[in-house]
């Protein structure tokens, strides 16, 4: 697939055909076409990537296209990140340019702001498959984001497969909860426009107001919905979340976290009509890797969930650690200048890029399961043990809704655990909950204290908040 030759026969053929809504803000295929021509025209003596500037904006859109068809690429950062954060990926940049989708100034760096775009039929050739497409940045563990740099290539191939596990429909809207500087995301975005859709974004105000979300369901006909496993818990506590009220939302797409097995039976007794997808990948291989429809079949015989099958093109192996390893076009080209952890995680093999993924997995007559981080341990009173295997332990518990378990530390040292819990039996309390884990789990795997809470927080890409949960509880 040629993702951008696909979004241009849509234009050609249905140019006030909607394809983006946020809130009152929208804007056609004609329009993305028209502005982003415009963005590309302007970008023509610059070498280096387009920096998108904003939050859930028509012209981060705009940006995001003009990038790929200047060639160039684009780099996304979302008004949430922190500015000394933004900072650091501005130097490692070097834009020339930023699209100003939000106000922002950077000394010897012209802001493009929308405003002063205009509609052009100037013609691009378009970004090459060997050229990066976009460059998303994610948390280093020093501090410093580390920018993951994804082929044209590889934006095409995870493209057309989304495309594959989507059946047009008489009306089609796509639901993005992700930031655009989230790759979850790509997951929407992309697919939703080769399709002749409409992305409907929610953002970070709607998330912590979920009725504004309802009002959005009961608006538009969606169609797709892409978000993190933890965002979908929240929308399963929407009133008349069924498909007898949302006959057209058939296709359900997570990635990003794990997705619970008991959040999966909920949302398929509601939607057992629908197409409801598990998938797995890290931003280092574009986007998922994995993937696999949960029929009623595959959810009564697995606990925990598998995350699917490799999709076309991808190699997937375990190294003697089970650590799982990531082969093929969807890998990315290493981080931004940092040959050290590039030359860590990346390596090349009879001319087939290798990604290093610090996940620990299994691989069942080709079902990949993943089984948590190979880092992610603790120890505590000398005992090691796997956080997500209790919170697991715990959401299965009958009347729990999700939970999540914090170590609490002192002085570099695990003292005791608390589990945050969110209920959807109100009968259930602290002394129930650590009754039916003796039944369950060692005596030093219980949590010294069950946290119950109406919400566990999320970040702005829509993934438990650890960090926020830590610092409440500690």
């Amino acid at each position: 697939m040629d993702l951008l030759k696909r979004i241009n026969e849509i234009t050609e053929t249905s140019p006030d055909k909607l394809c983006f809504i946020h809130r009152d803000e929208t804007m056609t295929y004609g329009e993305l076409n028209g502005y982003s021509n415009d963005l590309a025209d302007k970008l023509k003596h610059s070498n280096k990537p387009l920096i998108v500037y904003g939050h859930m904006s028509k012209w981060m859109i705009v940006g995001m296209i003009a990038g790929l068809k200047s060639g160039l690429g684009y780099v996304p950062i979302d008004t949430s990140i922190p500015m000394d954060r933004v900072e650091k990926i501005i130097e490692k940049v070097q834009p020339e340019f930023i699209l100003g989708a939000a106000p922002i100034t950077f000394d010897g760096i012209e802001t493009i702001q929308p405003e002063t775009l205009a509609m052009s039929d100037i013609k691009f050739d378009g970004i090459k498959e060997d050229d990066v497409a976009y460059t998303i940045f994610t948390s280093g563990s020093t501090g410093m984001p580390k920018g993951v740099s994804i082929l044209m290539a590889s934006l095409n191939e995870f493209t057309e497969w989304m495309n594959g596990l989507y059946i047009n429909q008489e009306e089609n809207y796509w639901l993005n909860q992700a930031p655009l500087s989230f790759d979850l995301s790509v997951m929407a975005v992309y697919p939703s426009l080769v399709t002749g859709s409409a992305l409907v974004m929610i953002d970070k105000e709607m998330i912590k107001k979920p009725a504004m979300i309802y009002e959005t369901l009961n608006k538009y006909p969606i169609s797709a919905w892409v978000s993190t496993p933890s965002f979908m818990e929240m929308g399963l506590l929407l009133p008349n979340f069924d498909e007898s009220h949302y006959p057209n939302l058939k296709h359900f797409y997570f990635c990003g976290e794990v997705l619970k097995h008991k959040t999966a039976q909920s949302l398929f007794n509601k939607f057992s009509n629908s197409a409801i997808y598990n998938t797995y990948g890290p931003t280092e291989a574009t986007v998922a890797v994995t993937g696999i429809q949960l029929t009623k079949e595959i959810i009564e015989t697995y606990n925990p969930l598998p995350v699917g099958y490799a999709r076309n093109n991808v190699t997937l192996s375990l190294t003697d650690e089970s650590e799982l390893v990531i082969a093929g076009k969807a890998v990315s080209i290493g981080y931004v200048k940092d040959e050290e952890k590039t030359k860590a995680q990346f390596y090349t093999e009879n001319n087939v890029r290798h990604y290093k993924t610090g996940d620990k997995a299994s691989i069942q007559d080709g079902l990949v399961f993943i089984n948590g981080r190979i880092d992610y341990q603790i120890k505590l009173n000398g005992y090691r043990m796997e956080l997500e295997e209790i919170e697991h332990t715990i959401t299965e518990l009958e009347g729990v809704a999700q939970a999540v378990v914090t170590p609490i530390e002192k002085q570099g040292k695990v003292q005791f655990l608390i589990a945050s819990v969110v209920l959807n039996d109100q009968t259930v309390d602290e002394a129930a909950i650590k009754a039916a884990l003796q039944t369950k789990l060692p005596e030093y795997m219980i949590p010294r204290k069950i946290n119950i809470t109406d919400m566990i927080p999320m970040t702005p890409n829509g993934k438990i908040d650890r960090k926020q949960l830590k610092e409440v509880l500690s």
